[in-house]
């Protein structure tokens, strides 16, 4: 099939972030450091670039890190970042965008579980792309940190660190109608 180039935007999330910063760009930043001088927490997306594979397999589209730093949010616990994905075919020379919606859980860093979580949302219908005349289905099938096997619908990361796992997605064909 040829190159698959991906890049990623976040356009904003589901409510007013105190110090909500870097929208429309691969770079996303919120809350008020909870100590002078200190980091914001949030969400990288890294373009990324891959052989396109076809045969329902999985395969990574794009880095993703999630920065978890002491901050305060203004009571806001659960919240939606948006993330805009374009896909760029090179041999076809077209892209098909879609948005992934990835809920964050801010905690209060402490209890059972004290790490902060992100989740892509999987409730949708796979995407539709047309491939050299064939129907394809699209989906989001999680995060996969390096060294792991399958892909999850989540992953935390302990207050004071950052940590990164590639988004993967699957191309499946779908049969072709017959008369």
């Amino acid at each position: 099939m040829g190159l698959i180039k991906t890049t990623g935007t976040f356009t904003g999330a589901s409510v007013n972030l105190p110090g909500l910063t870097g929208v429309n760009t691969s770079q996303i930043r919120w809350g008020q450091p909870a100590t002078p001088g200190g980091a914001l927490s949030g969400y990288d997306f890294l373009d990324y670039e891959m052989e396109a594979n076809l045969g329902g397999r999985e395969f990574p589209i794009g880095e993703f890190t999630h920065h978890n730093y002491p901050i305060f949010l203004s009571g806001q616990s659960q919240f939606w970042v948006y993330l805009a994905i374009r896909v760029h075919f090179e041999n076809g020379n077209f892209n098909h965008d879609f948005t992934v919606n990835l809920r964050h859980d801010e905690t209060p860093n402490q209890g059972s579980h004290p790490n902060d979580t992100v989740q892509w949302e999987a409730i949708h219908e796979p995407e539709t792309v047309f491939i050299d005349g064939n129907k394809y289905s699209v989906e989001i099938t999680g995060f996969r940190k390096p060294g792991q096997k399958e892909s999850k619908p989540n992953f935390d990361v302990p207050e004071g660190s950052q940590d990164t796992a590639y988004l993967y997605a699957r191309f499946q064909r779908e049969a072709p109608q017959t008369s």
